[in-house]
């Protein structure tokens, strides 16, 4: 039977099957090789090592594949952790691949919704822009699949799609407090802005495809856009170079390699809500995964803040308020 990763328990001793997300070979301060790995199922990750016969499993297992895996679970600087005893890859009739990667439930759902926001803008070359994204039926399918992210936020099938949906969401209600910026435009900017992520990441592995790891998902974007609008004559160059700003700019700042920096309302607007929501994601299965694992360990739930997270360069609190105390943070509504 399948035992899934939101499952396990420190100190079991299992063997399930697992989606291999990546592997690499190392070797200690003693010179002895061993394997650090992520293993994934549709409940989450667990980092694994392999001690014994490293070089030699690594030879025989690939990223992507599923692999029947067997040892103890550990915990190691309160962190969840696999210890490994042996592996090897499972066949194909052994497992289900839905079991084995985390998918958005309701992906036709969401692009529906997607669909409807951007059939509501009035601007006519922006609805013909957007048909010939749609009609892409190829484009599309990538697009609902795709992850959004390598690890950091919606790390997951689906996770593309759900993304851009949110960052839609709150640029048109930003929009709506701001009538002097072009919602048309901004909406049209915010599906567009990560599109190039279809070609950036692998959907199995999750790891950087050469054209992502060279070229980057700014400038694969900022390729579609222009495909795109090649076949729509007499688009309008100035809308075409609002478009391209909003794709380029939404990183935000230089240190986050961003070409250039935001410099009209809509490309703030999409920079501004584009950076809530990925972070708002990341932070929120941070604290969910990690607040797991101190409920399971044997510190008794005291601990309240994450590890040390080393790309926001902080910890992050994980206790909430007592039972009792939550009817104080009961919202009243807005008056």
């Amino acid at each position: 039977m399948k035992k899934f990763i939101k499952d396990l328990g420190v100190g079991e001793k299992i063997q399930s099957i697992f989606l291999l997300k990546n592997k690499e070979l190392l070797r200690t301060k003693y010179d002895k090789p061993y394997l650090r790995l992520v293993l994934a199922d549709k409940t989450g990750e667990i980092e694994a090592r392999v001690w014994e016969g490293a070089e030699r499993m690594d030879k025989e297992i690939h990223s992507g594949q599923g692999v029947t895996v067997w040892g103890t679970v550990e915990s190691w600087q309160n962190k969840i952790q696999f210890k490994i005893e042996g592996i090897r890859e499972a066949l194909d009739d052994e497992y289900s691949r839905e079991d084995l990667i985390r998918s958005v439930a309701n992906i036709e759902e969401i692009f529906s919704k997607v669909k409807d926001c951007l059939e509501g803008i009035s601007d006519k070359w922006l609805l013909l822009l957007a048909e010939e994204f749609f009609c892409d039926s190829a484009l599309m399918d990538k697009f609902k699949r795709s992850p959004g992210a390598k690890r950091w936020h919606n790390a997951y099938l689906g996770g593309l799609l759900e993304h851009t949906y949110e960052v839609m969401l709150i640029v048109e209600k930003v929009c709506s407090f701001h009538p002097e910026a072009n919602r048309d435009l901004a909406l049209t900017g915010a599906f567009l802005h990560d599109m190039g992520k279809v070609q950036e990441l692998d959907p199995n592995t999750f790891e950087y495809t050469l054209e992502g790891g060279l070229i980057g998902h700014l400038s694969l974007s900022f390729e579609l856009l222009s495909k795109k609008i090649s076949r729509i004559e007499n688009f309008p160059k100035g809308l075409e170079l609002h478009l391209k700003h909003i794709i380029l700019s939404h990183h935000g700042e230089y240190e986050q390699q961003s070409p250039v920096l935001p410099k009209t309302l809509e490309a703030t607007i999409v920079y501004h809500a584009d950076e809530l929501v990925s972070q708002a994601n990341a932070i929120d299965e941070l604290i969910q995964a990690q607040s797991k694992l101190v409920l399971d360990s044997d510190r008794g739930g005291e601990q309240e803040w994450s590890n040390f997270v080393s790309i926001k360069n902080r910890k992050y609190l994980l206790k909430l308020p007592e039972k009792e105390d939550k009817t104080l943070l009961a919202p009243t509504g807005c008056k």
